[in-house]
């Protein structure tokens, strides 16, 4: 449906957003009328937004137009379009997470398949479909992904948890992407003094398949939230994800990402720290391999006093692989007695790997604590023939090595976290031993 004749606001490389296509596709998953206003209001910001510029930091690695997808024709979703035999029916709903409060699987164009598990107090829990009237978590960083997303979503979900709420298992949230162009939105709304752990999976994919999401945490006061966010797309795919935090007074976010498949991919992710004594934690995980080409940006805003941040982002290479890097730290002038700390730790399993790192610190008074660092390593020869010396081939020291290379990473994760994020990195792993073997 895209009409080569239309020039305006066209970006080399990229997509016109064409009106008649937003129509087609707000009928077709039965929108009111203010969600389909809300969706054309998101087309003229998308049409207003200009293309980031590559000397910001944000987009010194990578070219946006990579992420941008050739079209996002609504006719992909339809009946009788290949990619519908590919998704589920109603009666085909996958099987649920053991042991998780509820087991969440969003779909290209169909509703989210929801299972609460028994035992779940009611009114606890609210998932549905997304609409508008969402309150934002927070400033876009590339307004021109945000905007997109916002106002061709294929997939969305608004998650809401009551204010107090315990829930007795982590919520299980995984998102396939099977369409050449697929666009989902998540909203996560915690309310104040509750308590909820969130696994955002997203998997699926393949040549060809371009990811445009956006995940928004809203952590209410005095909230306590842990979310993981994982990246296991199949090879071939091309992704943007931007994950946009707010964090309330005397919440507690933790943020845990880890990204492992796809060709090129770009994470950003951002968490502004509202209000006073809010608490925000990111962990994250890249592990490259063959010619992969990871790309992520963090960034805390201290926005309130007495507010605490921390980012420990570790990366390996291997192959052709390169993994970029780039974390601001900014606290404003009325975030006084604040915190906050970045640390950058990038492993290189091959000569042909390559890393970047660019840490940034933008402190507007002087009543703060605040560090940053950044190392870049080749793995040690010396280590790596003391292992081979003990009987491992070459593939099992490596793998050796890169799993104690991130052990710190593991132990600072709490509950039962370690074991879900290690059975991704084994997995990993064992794709990158074959490089080695």
């Amino acid at each position: 449906m895209v009409d080569n004749n239309l020039t305006l606001n066209q970006r080399p490389g990229g997509l016109d957003l064409l009106e008649d296509d937003l129509q087609v596709l707000s009928r077709y998953l039965g929108e009111d009328k203010s969600t389909r206003a809300a969706r054309l209001k998101a087309r003229q910001n998308y049409q207003a937004a200009e293309m980031p510029d590559r000397v910001n930091q944000l987009w010194r690695f990578s070219d946006p137009t990579w992420f941008l997808p050739a079209d996002t024709d609504p006719a992909q979703l339809l009946p009788g379009s290949p990619y519908r035999s590919e998704l589920p029916t109603a009666t085909e709903a996958p099987q649920p997470i053991p042991l998780a409060a509820a087991t969440i699987d969003l779909w290209p164009g169909l509703a989210p398949f929801i299972q609460v598990a028994a035992g779940v107090q009611e009114g606890t829990l609210a998932a549905a479909v997304l609409t508008s009237g969402i309150r934002s978590a927070g400033q876009v960083l590339s307004p021109v992904f945000g905007s997109l997303n916002e106002a061709a979503w294929n997939s969305g979900l608004r998650l809401q948890i009551a204010p107090d709420a315990v829930l007795p298992g982590p919520i299980y949230l995984r998102v396939h992407a099977r369409v050449p162009s697929f666009l989902p939105r998540i909203v996560i709304d915690v309310g104040a003094g509750a308590k909820a752990t969130i696994v955002e999976e997203h998997t699926g994919g393949g040549p060809g398949v371009n990811v445009v999401g956006v995940t928004e945490v809203i952590a209410g006061a005095s909230s306590q939230v842990q979310h993981v966010l994982i990246q296991v797309w199949e090879p071939g795919t091309t992704g943007h994800l931007s994950y946009q935090a707010a964090v309330d007074r005397d919440a507690d976010l933790l943020t845990v990402f880890g990204t492992f498949g796809g060709d090129r991919v770009k994470l950003e992710l951002s968490a502004d720290l509202v209000g006073a004594g809010a608490r925000s934690e990111m962990m994250g995980i890249a592990l490259g391999g063959d010619k992969q080409r990871f790309d992520h940006h963090t960034r805390h805003r201290h926005l309130s006093d007495h507010t605490w941040s921390n980012i420990d982002f570790k990366a390996v290479t291997s192959g052709r692989s390169r993994s970029s890097y780039s974390g601001l730290i900014r606290i404003e002038e009325q975030a006084q007695f604040s915190e906050a700390y970045q640390e950058n730790r990038n492993l290189l399993l091959s000569k042909q790997s390559r890393v970047d790192a660019v840490p940034e610190l933008e402190i507007h008074n002087q009543e703060v604590s605040c560090s940053h660092g950044t190392t870049v390593a080749p793995v040690d020869q010396e280590q790596l023939f003391y292992l081979q010396s003990k009987g491992l081939d070459p593939a099992q020291a490596m793998a050796l090595i890169v799993r104690g290379f991130l052990a710190r990473t593991f132990d600072k994760l709490p509950g039962a976290m370690p074991s879900v994020v290690e059975s991704w990195v084994d997995e990993r792993l064992d794709q990158i031993r074959r490089e080695w073997a």
